[in-house]
């Protein structure tokens, strides 16, 4: 995670017309454009979304297969996908086009749609075009998606040796991936808050970063505890989890290590567990630590969309689907083994200036442990 220290940002000429955060230009700071941006695509009536539909549709016929997700309609189909609009038409349409990414076009796809696919699969030769099929069934998730998945797993085709990984981990990208046994794994949750700017931070419910009073034996850093979850707010039950939980970690080491997991208790307590530390404090002359645990951010009233927070980096969200950095990454639980399950995203920029890359949050909760781990470009 790079940042620059506010007082380093004085020299800027400009300022955002809207917040006032110091920018080498004229305008809105990245964050406030974000903001239009979202209250725009939140403010869309039905005409204007079936509108934005048909744009994406009338691009599809005239795209070719590696052109579609450069396009400004690409971008159309994700913003649609944030409000949770059902896409089955732009499914059909890129089916018929032979457009196999980006694979969220073909979430919740129709029956005639997967065979079509599966038909395509089962026959191709190429390694690139069975990656990108993969993909898409995964999206479609029903359960003759998995059947063939696991079926390609038990009996891979010639072109899986050029592949880097089996079948189940394609699951993976959609939420969910199977056992040896063909039995279903579900990866993420089914329901999604976001964090939204407020009057103040509710440090008695759920919210982001407090400083936990002690040091990284590592490298001195003040360590954080970085997500409070209050499981008995009705707005979260769906996370299953009758108590607060506490996600803690050193906001220097995490970024440059391989993750930290904690045990927790539902009484917000836990306990961090052995990591690889760095040496060098990055945080020891700036206020970065004073501006993360000064947010200001609340869980949204209304639930959100599954998918509202995984296109973009400019909101930080419980539940839904990640927007993984780099490829989808769901660890091991260092207690029982099994696949942990996607919980929350920080975006590290949301909570410092200048801040880069997101902070991912894994549970395991049978085994009472959460993980967290740093992607950055």
């Amino acid at each position: 995670m790079a940042t620059t220290e506010r007082s380093g940002l004085t020299g800027l000429k400009h300022a955002c017309k809207e917040c006032g955060t110091p920018l080498g230009f004229e305008g809105l700071c990245w964050k406030c454009r974000a903001r239009h941006h979202r209250e725009e695509i939140n403010g869309w009536s039905e005409q204007e979304i079936e509108r934005k539909k048909e744009e994406v549709i009338e691009k599809l016929k005239g795209s070719e297969e590696d052109e579609f997700y450069k396009t400004d309609e690409c971008d159309i189909f994700r913003d649609l996908m944030t409000r949770g609009v059902d896409c089955n038409e732009i499914s059909r349409a890129t089916c018929e086009k032979e457009i196999y990414y980006p694979s969220a076009l073909y979430y919740k796809a129709d029956e005639e749609v997967r065979d079509k696919l599966i038909e395509k699969l089962m026959a191709t030769k190429s390694a690139d075009t069975g990656s990108r099929l993969l993909g898409c069934l995964a999206m479609i998730g029903d359960k003759k998606s998995q059947d063939i998945l696991y079926e390609l797993k038990q009996h891979p085709k010639p072109w899986r040796k050029d592949l880097y990984v089996d079948s189940d981990s394609y699951a993976e990208e959609a939420g969910w991936t199977f056992d040896c046994k063909n039995e279903h794994i579900i990866l993420n949750y089914n329901k999604c808050f976001s964090f939204e700017p407020g009057e103040a931070k509710n440090e008695k419910g759920t919210f982001i970063a407090k400083k936990r009073g002690e040091k990284c034996p590592h490298c001195g850093c003040e360590l954080v505890d970085i997500l409070v979850i209050d499981g008995r707010d009705e707005r979260l039950a769906f996370l299953g989890l009758d108590g607060i939980i506490t996600a803690s970690c050193c906001p220097n080491c995490i970024t440059l290590s391989e993750g930290v997991s904690n045990r927790f208790t539902l009484d917000g307590k836990n306990e961090i567990m052995d990591y690889e530390g760095i040496d060098e404090n990055y945080f020891e002359h700036s206020d970065c630590i004073d501006q993360m645990t000064e947010n200001k951010y609340v869980v949204s009233e209304k639930e959100r969309p599954l998918f509202y927070g995984a296109f973009n980096d400019d909101v930080n969200t419980i539940g839904g689907f990640a927007s993984w950095v780099q490829d989808w990454e769901y660890r091991d639980c260092p207690e029982c083994g099994k696949k942990m399950k996607y919980l929350a995203q920080i975006h590290w920029d949301t909570i410092i200036d200048c801040a880069e890359g997101t902070l991912f949050i894994e549970i395991c909760p049978e085994c009472k442990i959460i993980t967290m781990f740093h992607q950055q470009t």
